[in-house]
């Protein structure tokens, strides 16, 4: 069997109204389980491209702490422009579709981009939220 235990938000913060929590979203990373976990995103902001055509990636292992930033690079690359390492993965990438960290290992020049991103990522505005499955409306006002 295979679902989404978690969801990323990935956006900014304070905006309309000086509302409180994160406003826009601007894509979102999906936690999918199964023989294997995957990361896949949904963009809101249509300005936001991923490097090639990346949709999936697929981190070394269940929760691997390299996942999150992983995926931010994969479906956000316009963020960490200012890394030198980006333009040669982007390159390396460009007709990929799915990034498999856990059997083909990392793509040429990744690590030394995820060190270079390091610095940027930590200023990223992100919301996590554990999935779990209510049974009717009654349970969902309790919980």
């Amino acid at each position: 069997m295979a679902g989404y235990s978690k969801i990323y938000c990935i956006g900014g913060e304070g905006g309309f109204l000086g509302a409180d929590g994160m406003n826009p979203i601007d894509f979102q990373i999906l936690v999918g389980d199964a023989d294997r976990q995957w990361l896949e995103v949904r963009y809101f902001n249509r300005d936001i491209k991923p490097i090639g055509r990346v949709r999936v990636i697929i981190p070394a292992g269940p929760d691997h702490p390299d996942a999150l930033i992983d995926a931010c690079l994969a479906f956000f690359p316009e963020y960490f422009d200012s890394c030198p390492t980006l333009t040669q993965v982007v390159e390396t990438l460009r007709n990929v579709s799915r990034v498999d960290f856990h059997l083909d290992g990392e793509p040429t020049g990744w690590a030394q981009l995820r060190e270079e991103a390091k610095p940027l990522f930590k200023y990223l505005v992100i919301y996590k939220a554990e999935l779990q499955k209510i049974n009717g409306v009654e349970q969902s006002m309790e919980g």
